[in-house]
């Protein structure tokens, strides 16, 4: 349809394509990272829990503690990370409670898992396994691929596409296997 020279040709809406969400929060969480390491330096997770351990072993045993090398290197528990920590905790507990939905039953994943204490077990085992695999690989997931990405690290480039590859294949073949 032609529009004569006195009729203003259709206007399309303002925010035809909205941003999405995810993509919103996605650049909060940049901004802040970038922050938080500009105020503080790379954060992650991992260092918390060998921190935790020498607090309580400076309490405990301050001998022993102080003749630990890697718990003196890890230092004090009072770090930005701690409090990143407890935040993830807080805030897991407070979406939990707050979105009204009914906890799932654990999955039975394993052959080996037949009860809900076994679950946890096993669950409790890979989180230790995970927590002792990022020290000896000198940082966690949230060390390597956020600040990493946010520093423009190419370690943490390469680690963060590892990752996703060996989580969507992973994926897949479960998925295949649940069929």
């Amino acid at each position: 349809m032609a529009h004569s020279a006195t009729q203003a040709p259709p206007v399309a809406a303002a925010s035809s394509s909205p941003i999405p969400g995810w993509a919103k929060f996605g650049a909060i969480f940049g901004v802040v990272s970038a922050l938080s390491i500009l105020t503080w330096g790379p954060i992650g997770v991992s260092g918390t829990y060998p921190r935790f351990i020498g607090a309580v072993f400076r309490r405990l045993t301050p001998g022993l503690a102080h003749a630990n090398p890697y718990l003196e290197k890890m230092g004090s528990l009072i770090k930005p990370e701690t409090f990143l920590v407890i935040g993830l905790l807080i805030g897991g507990f407070l979406a939990a409670k707050l979105s009204g939905d009914k906890a799932q039953g654990a999955e039975y994943i394993h052959t080996g898992e037949t009860s809900t204490a076994k679950r946890y077990r096993d669950a409790f085992l890979g989180g230790f396994l995970i927590v002792f695999g990022s020290r000896i690989a000198g940082g966690c997931t949230s060390g390597h691929i956020i600040s990493g990405i946010t520093q423009l690290s190419v370690s943490g480039l390469i680690f963060a596409a590892g990752v996703f590859a060996t989580g969507i294949a992973t994926a897949k073949l479960m998925h295949k296997g649940a069929k």
